[in-house]
């Protein structure tokens, strides 16, 4: 199975069109999207929850775009949690209604995908690659537009193998290691539970080309790609891992082999 995973799409079409080609070129079997694939205009500052808004202020309406989300494989971000709290039911079309309707997270056999927005990001300290303790930023890790790389708070991430996210808008890698692997527990759909340690050691792995296989954990059960929630996992280490935003050019996509075990950040510019 091959899986083109995108995230933050902010409403683009031309975007959305380039990935599509890009992952047919790639042999992908299902195209997924961890949120944020609609722009809400108003924005978080803005936002009332006491007060509804028109359709046409809180969403561009575009029923072609609308059509082609339909048919991907979707997870709910900010952006749509917030169009969704800004209109009465009675105000919301049925083509984005549907839209409308998806899980926070999911599961790419064992590998959890979400938003990202459940988590936590900090521009402090952590643990690089290079060298415990090392700042984050621009000069580690050739961020080309100048901001800090944004590092997720262990404690919000679900302990299993593998966590795919977007939100950040950046591109990245990073391996927490967890400190009390024989005595912890979890739902390996949710957060911490039980006996953990309130974080773990988080390190920023080194950029990876663009195309260059990753290895992944393979899942050690079947499944059906569906989230279950009823199994129980106990692992020493997550990969979390970045996408990149879809919605500019080049649009960040990232594609998973579950056959090979792999994974490979891509850039559609066409």
């Amino acid at each position: 199975m091959r899986y083109a995973v995108l995230a933050d799409l902010h409403g683009r079409p031309g975007a959305l069109r380039r990935i599509l080609a890009a992952a047919a070129v790639a042999g992908a079997d299902e195209i997924v999207c961890l949120g944020d694939y609609l722009e809400a205009k108003v924005s978080r500052r803005r936002h009332d929850p006491s007060r509804f808004w028109p359709l046409e202020r809180v969403v561009d309406p575009d029923p072609a775009l609308w059509a082609r989300l339909v048919g991907i494989r979707r997870v709910l971000g900010n952006q749509e949690l917030r169009i969704r709290e800004l209109l009465r039911p009675a105000q919301i079309p049925a083509d984005l209604a549907a839209l409308l309707d998806a899980p926070e997270r999911d599961r790419l056999h064992g590998v959890v995908g979400l938003h990202g927005h459940q988590i936590r990001w900090s521009t402090g300290r952590a643990e690089l690659a290079g060298g415990p303790g090392a700042p984050l930023g621009t000069a580690a890790h050739d961020l080309a537009d100048g901001r800090d790389l944004l590092v997720p708070v262990a404690a919000d991430v679900p302990r299993v193998p593998v966590v795919v996210v977007g939100h950040t808008h950046q591109e990245a890698l990073f391996e927490i290691t967890w400190s009390d692997t024989a005595a912890g527990s979890e739902a390996a759909d949710g957060p911490a539970a039980g006996p953990v340690a309130p974080a773990g050691v988080v390190r920023a792995l080194p950029a990876v080309e663009p195309g260059r296989p990753i290895s992944v954990p393979r899942p050690d059960r079947p499944s059906d790609g569906r989230l279950s929630g009823a199994a129980t996992l106990v692992v020493a280490a997550t990969l979390v891992v970045n996408v990149g935003p879809a919605r500019g050019k080049p649009s960040h996509w990232m594609l998973y082999d579950t056959d090979r075990g792999e994974i490979s950040f891509r850039r559609a510019v066409r």
